[in-house]
Parts: structure tokens; sequence; C-alpha cells
């Protein structure tokens, strides 16, 4: 069954729950904004890579599929690890999952350059996971309103951004900061509406009104 991969994680599945849940949330910053550059490709019937990192195991190296999911054992020097400052940790995790996709480009036929290009951009963007969420043209279309999200290792941060047709700032207000669990952060992330020429309306998922924004002040469009 075709099926286009878009999914990558890292796993730290022998340490104890808590410091492995914790592992997961600092490398889930990496691991998304890898998946954010990566243009997905099509495989048979694997929609997601989980990297199993571990100590010496006999199973390093090998793979095993279940569920449209290919898990890849990968030797990980924890220790190390824990050693490194931030960037230096972030680059230690991307270089494991890059490596590990690299094998599994070989073993399963896949070409390279999708992963080797997503790669090359979060280390060109120096593992700063900001992006734009969602974008909404006002009715003149002289401004746009975007939803921003800043995922880093310690927090998700959403803003409203407000720009006119050359780009400049009108407006940029903190709208919410949550765990970097994806699963919190991403029931969160509300929707925009511009409600006449100056007015941004912030609702919930339920339509629920949570914030009204107003750059009258700042534009006389």
């Amino acid at each position: 069954m075709d099926m286009k991969l878009t999914e990558f994680s890292l796993w730290a599945f022998k340490l104890e729950l808590s410091l492995a849940r914790k592992f997961t949330l600092f490398s889930r910053c990496v691991c998304a904004h890898f998946e954010r550059h990566f243009d997905p490709i099509e495989t048979d019937g694997v929609y997601r890579v989980v990297v199993k990192l571990c100590g010496p195991d006999e199973r390093v190296g090998t793979t095993e599929l279940s569920s449209s999911v290919i898990k890849y054992y990968k030797t990980f020097d924890f220790d190390y690890f824990e050693g490194l400052n931030i960037i230096a940790k972030k680059r230690f995790l991307l270089d494991a999952l890059y490596s590990s996709l690299i094998s599994l480009c070989d073993m399963e036929g896949w070409p390279k350059s999708p992963f080797h290009e997503a790669y090359e951009m979060v280390v060109r963007e120096n593992f700063v996971n900001l992006y734009t969420i969602k974008r909404k043209l006002s009715r003149n279309k002289s401004m746009s309103a975007e939803l921003v999200g800043s995922h880093d290792e310690e927090a998700f941060n959403c803003f409203i951004v407000i720009k006119d047709n050359d780009g400049k700032e009108l407006l940029n207000e903190h709208l919410f900061s949550e765990e970097p669990d994806e699963f919190l952060f991403n029931a969160r992330i509300g929707d925009i509406r511009w409600g006449d020429k100056t007015t941004v309306r912030y609702q919930s998922k339920d339509k629920k009104e949570l914030g009204l924004f107003d750059i009258g002040d700042v534009t006389s469009d």
C-alpha cells in the first residue's frame, strides 16, 4: 500500500519513564523542525520512522515494522549527550536522526535528497523552529494576520502577528505558552478571523472568542 512518509521520532526507550518523557520533549523540537522541512516521499506502507536509541544492543542496525511504522535501533551515548550545551545537544540529536534515516534509505531504497535537504534547513536555521501556522489576509488584502509558533526544548509559544503588504509588523502579541508536547499545544491552537479593516479576532476551535486585536491606532487603512 502506497503511503507518504511524514513523521520522525527519537525514542530513549530504555530510560526510566520520567527521564524518557523529558528526553522526548527535548527531541521533539528537533524532529518537528525536521518534519517541517521534509518533502514527503512515497513509501511501501510506511508513514513514520521511530529511531530507538540505546546503548549496546544486539538489535542495533535492525528494523521492525508494525502498523505502518518502521522502528530502527541506533546506538546513542546518553552520558556524552547530557554533557553538551543546548545547541550541541540538538545537533547531536539531528545527526542521530539523519544517520539513521540515511541507513534506512539504503535498506528501503528511498531517495536521500529529501532527508539531506531537511537536515540542511534545520542547521541553516540554527535549530530555531519558528514558523507560521495560519495566515489570513484582510478583506481588502492590504494586511495579513498570522498565528506564529515557536517550538523549543522548554516550551511552545504562540503569537499573533499582523503585517502590512511591505512586511512591516504592526502588531506582535503573545497568545499562550504550553509545555512542548504537541498533543497539548496543538489542542490550544485556535483560529484568526478579520472582523473589519483593523480588527482581528483570535478564537478557540469551538469558535469562542479569546482575544480581539485592533490596529486602528497604527494604521490609517
